[in-house]
């Protein structure tokens, strides 16, 4: 006991603490937004709770855009969330990690935007200045995610990344782990815009599919923060890949690969919803996959980020043994760029955009 009252004394300090900047709009449908900007501190908790006291039940949404802070105010904040039972949502470009991302579990209904990145990580305390993983504060952590409903399956997941490291999030991963997840809808969706349920790949016919998932098997191998990235994708190209329109052997394959994954430590790469699908000839020789992902790679060391979108293309031969990697190129959509902090000044798309983004979601 007296391990965890010193536990939530640590977490709890706020002298001279910085509070997030907390915004609330009231849109036309009859709705609030709510937008929390900034590190969590014990100090926001009361004031998030001031700000909604008077809110109606089920018809506001929470917006995040926040590197972390105080683990106990991420708790709190996203148990006044569930007892309002308000929607969250991370926005376009927008990210939310740590204390954040469990303030935004506490969503009766949760959302991403595009190139928005959400992030997990252990509950940990500073000993001599180190970031040590805390067995009691992920006590606090599994009982705060288990009164939300979610499983020991989810628990593990999000509570599994070490302090010095970041679990960002997959959709296909919170889906296996049933945490539940939906795209934000555009700016421009039509009004009856299907939120509850991401499209489905295009592909299910036996070639297509195999060519399908092999290519979602690649990109779920390449995320990550494992050392070993390159030894565990190698099997996956043929001695030769039409690589970005120029043949190249596989080991200059695999070195441009080992020189991405040396540059950015922790990689994130997310399949949009829908895009994938699959052509492939008669005997499987042929296949060619196309589809569009997000990125969100990180450097720990130099604290580097990279975001953007990517069309990519695969040729898949499926006619061997095994399917292997014959051809490889992609088309950057959009590279985010990352403005200075400051009040809401972290969203890349227009407040406006957002508002019209989140009038979608409560009727």
């Amino acid at each position: 006991m007296r391990s965890i009252c010193l536990l939530i004394l640590l977490l709890s300090a706020v002298a001279g603490a910085r509070a997030a900047d907390i915004d609330v709009r009231h849109l036309e449908n009859g709705s609030t937004l709510i937008v929390i900007d900034g590190k969590f501190e014990l100090g926001d908790v009361d004031a998030f709770r001031n700000k909604v006291a008077a809110l109606p039940s089920g018809k506001a949404t929470v917006a995040f855009q926040s590197k972390g802070g105080r683990l106990l105010a991420g708790i709190r904040i996203g148990t006044v969330i569930r007892e309002k039972k308000f929607a969250t949502v991370v926005p376009d470009g927008a990210s939310c990690a740590a204390a954040c991302a469990l303030a935004w579990l506490g969503g009766t209904r949760r959302f991403v935007g595009e190139d928005s990145s959400v992030g997990f990580q252990a509950a940990y305390v500073l000993k001599s200045a180190v970031p040590t993983e805390s067995g009691p504060g992920n006590a606090i952590v599994g009982a705060y995610l288990n009164q939300l409903g979610l499983s020991e399956k989810a628990i593990l997941y999000v509570t599994q990344a070490p302090p010095t490291s970041m679990l960002w999030m997959k959709l296909q991963d919170a889906a296996a782990h049933g945490i539940a997840v939906s795209p934000l809808p555009r700016a421009d969706a039509a009004p009856g815009f299907a939120l509850a349920s991401a499209a489905v790949d295009q592909s299910d016919g036996g070639l297509e599919r195999r060519a399908t998932d092999f290519v979602r098997d690649l990109i779920e191998r390449w995320s990550g923060s494992s050392a070993d990235v390159v030894a565990r994708i190698e099997d996956l190209y043929a001695d030769s890949v039409v690589y970005h329109g120029k043949s190249t052997a596989r080991r200059a394959v695999l070195a441009s690969k080992n020189g991405i994954a040396a540059r950015w430590t922790e990689r994130s790469y997310t399949i949009h919803p829908g895009s994938l699908s699959a052509t492939c000839g008669k005997s499987g020789e042929a296949c060619r996959v196309k589809g569009v992902m997000s990125w969100n790679n990180h450097n720990v060391k130099t604290a580097g980020r990279s975001r953007g979108t990517t069309s990519f293309e695969y040729g898949v031969d499926l006619a061997g043994q095994a399917p292997r990697i014959v051809a490889e190129s992609n088309s950057v959509h959009d590279k985010a760029r990352h403005a200075s902090a400051g009040p809401l000044t972290k969203m890349r798309k227009d407040f406006q955009q957002l508002l019209a983004q989140v009038s979608k979601l409560i009727q």
